[in-house]
């Protein structure tokens, strides 16, 4: 009976760790970003997001042609010697996962399994008409939410993130 017992708190503990274990979820994504690209970071409501972004300028004759344009309308001009370094911190806005369905647009792809997501996007104006669009939907703001910027001119991407959903 002892045997039994332990086997059950072995078989306790071990699938609490598995739950555990598996509510953390990272990323690393690198890209050239070339012309205009739209970086979109995305997760799902329940889930928590830290991302750390590096990205570097391409300095021809000294100078640098990336600027970076944020949601609410303000820029930033890259200088040539620097790397330029952010972190955006997406919290969690619902308290449990639920029943959440994946959710797919050009963009942003995130389900229960993958509720953190980082895309590029080159052709940034059709990101743009699509988000304003599915914003609109009763649903979208309950269920994910959307970081995201706009790199103009040519600059190596780099970005890390870190996620818990429980």
């Amino acid at each position: 009976m002892k045997k039994l017992w332990l086997l059950l708190a072995l078989i306790i503990i071990v699938a609490s760790q598995v739950a555990i274990l598996s509510s953390f979820h990272s990323f690393n994504a690198n890209t050239w970003a070339k012309d205009s690209t739209t970086v979109v970071i995305s997760k799902a409501a329940y889930a928590h997001l830290r991302v750390e972004i590096d990205i570097i300028p391409q300095v021809l004759n000294g100078q640098s042609n990336t600027t970076l344009i944020f949601p609410n309308g303000t820029s930033t001009k890259i200088p040539a010697v620097t790397h330029y370094k952010f972190s955006v911190i997406l919290p969690s806005t619902r308290p449990v996962a639920g029943s959440f369905t994946s959710f797919q647009i050009e963009g942003i792809n995130i389900s229960n399994n993958h509720p953190i997501d980082v895309e590029f996007i080159s052709n940034s104006t059709t990101f743009q008409r699509i988000l304003s669009q599915y914003q609109t939907f009763s649903g979208f703001s309950s269920g994910i939410s959307v970081y995201w910027f706009l790199v103009q001119g040519n600059a190596q991407v780099k970005i890390q993130g870190y996620g818990v959903a429980i």
